[in-house]
């Protein structure tokens, strides 16, 4: 067999893994042709028919779960009692409604949304719903109260959201498997599309890049990637290696190139995803904007308005407090049980950065041994690194540990909530020691209020490098609104319960 034949082997069918790790060279895609028949079936089994499938798995069940929803407050409403005829046509209607809504707000493209504006669009689209639900009652002349409907939306809310959870899983679980993974081919063979190849490669993000498409004058070679043909050649390779995706490196094409790519998506029916060279951003924030014969991106600024900063406030406080008095017996076992552990206090004050660079002592509940400072300078460990701490910390005690595990430890910081110092949710407060090694690095940062919890805290916790935790930070700046606020609190709950990176 040829080199080439051999390649053809590999790539069209021989080996379930992506040629980028082949050789460099360009192929004429002429000198392959698969079976039609082959490709008939693989198309019937696209990546794109089984989000169709998801898509109405995903409608039947959102139908469901508002039927649950009805029928669950108004058994606690009314009992046993039969349904009346306006009910029984509530309850019929309204989940055809309410798939309605809910494709509106672009609920049945999982793929082109984030968790979080999932989570963000679920809570918009259900309090849609409800009201939808209050037109349709009086049009069917059934009695809703206030209380009735306020159940109602938080069952409702309840169950959509632990749907989306579940779906969400299953999807990056066949991502995973390598069967929901979009075959693409990237356009450009410039350094861009070789950080691009990069990033597709991983596999929860659901693309499995096949190669290169140059254009003008690209080299053969291009970042050690192989490169399977021209620009020129893009309907036919997109045939040949059953692509069904087209993933742009906007740096490596003109207009006219764009164009083209444009006509061969529409053409063959798949999709076209251009790359924007702009940070890691929610959509929300982002509109597409003509500027004479080409097309920008609009980043509309996030800004904490007086109304929105006096919302979070009162929301810190009510909140902290509640789970201050729920966690009041905790407190106190934990207490007790530091001070017949090991000599010293039973909390732990420290100097942290704030918003603006503001300092204030963070309580925690004390952890470690009292001469944990001498510990370090003994082993020559620095802890003014950013975001520094150890998974094997000599310093901690055997209760500590536990206290660490489970989090406990921070409890007290509620107090630095309702007092103001911090915000449930925001960057966590750094110590001084380290913004002032490091503060040409930690400055934007404090852009905002420190938090509690933030989303590094739920993308990893501990287990997040320095640099990806400052990514993180600065993303969550870049992109803060309140209902990012409840979901990063929800998504700490189901963290502190899983325990991964709490050391």
């Amino acid at each position: 067999m040829s080199i080439e034949a051999g390649l053809a082997n590999e790539l069209l069918g021989g080996s379930a893994s992506s040629p980028l790790l082949s050789p460099d060279r360009i192929i004429d895609p002429t000198d392959f042709i698969g079976p039609e028949a082959e490709r008939a079936e693989k198309a019937s089994h696209s990546v794109g028919r089984r989000y169709r499938r998801l898509k109405f798995e995903l409608m039947a069940a959102d139908a469901f779960c508002l039927i649950v929803a009805l029928l669950t407050s108004y058994l606690l409403r009314f009992g046993g009692r039969a349904l009346s005829d306006g009910w029984m046509t509530t309850v019929l209607i309204t989940p055809l409604i309410w798939v309605a809504v809910f494709h509106s707000f672009r609920l049945y493209a999982p793929q082109q949304l984030s968790n979080w504006e999932q989570f963000k669009n679920v809570i918009s689209a259900t309090g849609v719903g409800i009201l939808i639900i209050v037109a349709v009652s009086v049009w069917s002349d059934v009695e809703l109260s206030r209380p009735w409907l306020g159940v109602t939306w938080l069952l409702a809310l309840f169950a959509e959201v632990s749907v989306r959870h579940m779906f969400n899983r299953r999807i990056a679980g066949l991502r995973a498997k390598g069967t929901l993974q979009y075959r693409t081919l990237i356009v450009g063979a410039n350094k861009e599309a070789g950080q691009l190849a990069v990033s597709l490669s991983t596999p929860h993000l659901g693309f499995n890049p096949l190669g290169y498409v140059s254009v003008g004058s690209s080299p053969a070679e291009a970042n050690g990637i192989h490169v399977l043909g021209h620009i020129d050649q893009l309907e036919n390779l997109i045939s040949l290696h059953d692509a069904e995706c087209l993933f742009v490196a906007s740096s490596a094409v003109g207009s006219t190139d764009m164009l083209e790519v444009a006509r061969a998506g529409r053409r063959l029916g798949i999709d076209v995803r251009v790359s924007a060279n702009v940070p890691e951003m929610l959509t929300s924030r982002l509109t597409v904007q003509p500027v004479g014969d080409a097309m920008s991106l609009f980043l509309k600024p996030v800004r904490l308005t007086g109304g929105q900063a006096l919302t979070k406030r009162i929301f810190d406080i009510v909140v902290a407090s509640a789970i201050f008095l729920v966690a009041l017996p905790i407190l106190a076992a934990t207490s007790v049980a530091i001070k017949l552990s090991s000599p010293g206090t039973i909390l732990f004050r420290q100097r942290r950065v704030t918003k603006g660079g503001h300092v204030f002592s963070v309580y925690k509940f004390r952890t470690m041994r009292s001469d944990g400072d001498e510990i370090l300078k003994q082993r020559g460990i620095d802890p003014s690194v950013p975001f520094f701490k150890l998974q094997d910390d000599p310093r901690i005690t055997k209760i500590g540990h536990f206290i660490r595990r489970t989090s406990i430890d921070e409890l007290p910081q509620l107090l630095n909530v309702i007092r103001g110092d911090m915000s449930l949710v925001g960057p966590r407060p750094l110590p001084v020691d380290q913004v002032l090694a490091n503060e040409h690095l930690l400055s934007p940062r404090h852009e905002v209020s420190s938090g509690m919890t933030g989303w590094w805290q739920v993308q990893g916790r501990s287990d997040v490098s320095p640099q990806k935790a400052l990514s993180l930070d600065l993303f969550y700046i870049e992109n803060w609104s309140l209902s990012l606020d409840l979901y990063i609190m929800l998504k700490t709950a189901q963290v502190l319960l899983q325990r991964k990176g709490a050391y």
